[in-house]
């Protein structure tokens, strides 16, 4: 049988570059791809897949929620996420919420083959780069191996947890302003420094990444 794949991620250049990769394998089938984790979780339910690639920074919905989403519904679909970083925190969340793996977007082809093939298998698989003391020691985590609070936060102030919140509700700067009593100058300082210190392109990567790190909801 194939494996039929369902790629997600929010950059169309990368989608293609791992469909033209996999399509090259007979036992690889992509039968659909997705842009972020809401149309990951329709295409999911609608398609089937046996695995999804999933991108775990993605706007509207982060790749995180979207595979407990799709997990929760479906107990043959296998989630393979994919990221950027190997922080811990982003390697204990992928583990908690019960993701079949996590590989890192600059791994070799083969790397991605492999790890589609182990994934399939029943096997987990994760990255060489990513601790294997992580994975080994999960089930003795106890409260005292949590990641600071203010190592999670990026030591975001109040004030700016409280506007990047305003923000990913949908509020303009404009009405932002007249929430808190500020210039709207003051509001895009403050966008500026969320983004600098989320180390984000745009905000909408910083909401996806603040969402993922728990920072907002």
């Amino acid at each position: 049988m194939k494996n039929n794949i369902l790629i997600v991620d929010d950059h169309e250049i990368f989608r293609n570059g791992v469909r033209q990769l996999l399509e090259k394998e007979t036992d690889i089938e992509v039968i659909g791809e997705a842009e972020d984790g809401v149309e990951a979780i329709e295409k999911a339910n609608l398609l089937k897949p046996n695995i999804v690639l999933m991108d775990i920074s993605m706007p509207n919905l982060s790749g995180i929620e979207a595979a407990k989403n799709i997990l929760a519904a479906h107990q043959d679909i296998k989630v393979l996420l994919l990221s950027l970083y190997d922080k811990k925190e982003y390697v204990l969340k992928a583990i908690k919420m019960g993701a079949h793996g996590y590989i890192l977007k600059d791994e070799p082809n083969k790397v991605f083959l492999k790890a589609i093939r182990k994934v399939s298998s029943g096997d987990f698989y994760y990255s060489g780069d990513i601790s294997h003391v992580i994975i080994q020691n999960l089930t003795s985590l106890s409260s005292s191996s949590k990641v600071k609070e203010e190592e999670v936060r990026y030591h975001l102030s109040k004030r700016e947890v409280q506007i990047l919140t305003e923000i990913a509700s949908g509020n303009s700067n404009k009405v932002i302003s007249e929430n808190f009593g500020v210039s709207i100058r003051t509001i895009e300082s403050h966008r500026q420094n969320i983004m600098r210190k989320l180390r984000a392109s745009n905000i909408e990567d910083a909401i996806s990444r603040a969402k993922l790190e728990d920072i907002i909801s």
